[in-house]
């Protein structure tokens, strides 16, 4: 009886080492299945980074910079020939933010539009207003600052022309653009500033209206060479 009993210890004791082994192999293999899988899901998330890098070629600045000197100048012979159409096509007339703005009377600037229709009626309220109408765009209508970055998957700008409305003497205008892929490059915030404002409101002395009211940005990693 004693022998019996004796074998059944050793026989019970044998089954549970012999499980312990096979649960310890189940569970390696299941880690390393979870380990392939973990490789697998950070190959796949390197790969999808590296395309969407891959998928934005390199902004060619001087192409860039042209494009938008080609639209500033459009709006600039466009204001000057009180040409409400034209000024029409060098802007995102379906943004809502839309903006345009000009600075010539002192402390008292003229508040920046927001919206298309908006502008329109303070670009024309220049052409006819008393003290304003035949005031034209001035001196020049060269752009010298750059700022180009992308945004998502479009281009963004922002730019500064060292001219401005009423400009007898240089001044500043300020803009911001997008780049669309089937229209090109569209103006939706500008903003000009006298010589004799630069100190309140101009770039480099001042508070930039459209660096705090707009989309405006002059990074430094962003400055076009």
């Amino acid at each position: 009886m004693q022998s019996r009993l004796m074998w059944l210890v050793i026989a019970l004791f044998a089954v549970g080492i012999m499980s312990i082994g096979i649960v310890g192999c189940g569970s390696d293999s299941e880690d390393e299945g979870a380990a392939e899988k973990s490789t697998e899901s950070t190959s796949s998330s390197s790969a999808t980074t590296e395309s969407a890098v891959a998928a934005k070629p390199p902004i060619d600045f001087a192409a860039e910079k042209a494009a938008i000197q080609e639209v500033y100048s459009a709006f600039y012979e466009a204001f000057n020939d009180n040409d409400m159409k034209a000024i029409g096509e060098t802007f995102r007339t379906s943004d809502g933010k839309v903006a345009f703005g000009t600075i010539f009377a002192g402390n008292e600037p003229v508040p920046i539009a927001f919206g298309w229709r908006n502008v329109e009626i303070a670009i024309e309220g220049l052409w006819i207003g008393i003290g304003t109408k035949g005031s034209r765009w001035g001196q020049n209508d060269q752009l010298s600052d750059f700022w180009i970055r992308y945004k998502g998957s479009k281009i963004e700008a922002s730019a500064i022309g060292y001219n401005c409305y009423k400009g007898a003497f240089p001044g500043e205008t300020h803009l911001y653009l997008v780049k669309e892929e089937k229209d090109g490059w569209k103006i939706h915030e500008l903003d000009s500033s006298t010589e004799n404002n630069l100190g309140i409101f101009g770039f480099h002395k001042g508070k930039p209206r459209l660096k705090e009211a707009g989309r405006f940005f002059s990074t430094d990693a962003d400055k076009a060479p």
